[in-house]
């Protein structure tokens, strides 16, 4: 079966789009991306240039991803997500909806964000009350990782595998366990430079 295109879709040069894709109503395809086989891609979402999305990956309603961002195999994102440029989101990871994923974050293999802290399904008496995770610029997230409601990852926080992360993690910390505790800081070494820093916050604030 060939790819399958819904209605005002608009798709950039170079546009890769194996068999069995989905590609619903009033979505933007960058330039040079490529569309793998069997993803699903919801109305709605815009993607951006030179970028992956995997094999049977899930793009619900209204999911953005800026440019040369990789959102990987089996992964789903459940709509109304903010990517931004130079993100890897890997193998079956699960974005809540609502989560807000800044410039140059890895995401490993295996991340669960969390939305709500009080599961209401159905029951009239309990508010569903969304909040979701928030993971700040060049943060690094290892695998198995669950991050709890509206909680926020700082700037090239790094979190270890297995971790729960029930509370906000300040920038440039390292955190692990679970409950995730503060365990240090990233080295200098190990940071992005300032300036590449200062171009995300330029184009933020010119968005």
């Amino acid at each position: 079966m060939e790819h399958s295109l819904g209605k005002d879709v608009k798709l950039g040069r170079n546009v890769k789009i194996f068999p069995n894709a989905f590609i619903g109503d009033n979505c933007r395809i960058g330039d040079d991306t490529t569309i793998q086989y069997g993803a699903f891609i919801e109305h709605n979402c815009v993607i951006g240039n030179d970028c992956r999305i995997g094999t049977y990956a899930v793009l619900r309603r209204g999911t953005r991803i800026g440019s040369h961002s990789v959102f990987g195999s089996l992964s789903a994102s459940e709509g109304n997500n903010q990517l931004g440029d130079h993100v890897t989101v890997h193998t079956q990871c699960h974005l809540t909806e609502g989560i807000e994923v800044e410039d140059w974050v890895f995401i490993a293999p295996e991340f669960v964000g969390a939305n709500t802290m009080r599961i209401s399904h159905e029951r009239k008496n309990i508010p569903l009350v969304k909040g979701a995770p928030c993971i700040k610029f060049g943060a690094r997230i290892g695998v198995n990782v669950t991050v709890l409601p509206a909680v926020i990852v700082g700037r090239e926080a790094l979190i270890g595998a297995g971790a729960v992360v029930t509370k906000d993690v300040p920038d440039f910390a390292i955190a692990f366990g679970a409950p995730a505790k503060i365990h240090g800081k990233v080295p200098e070494e190990d940071r992005y430079p300032e300036e590449l820093y200062r171009k995300f916050l330029a184009r933020r604030s010119s968005e």
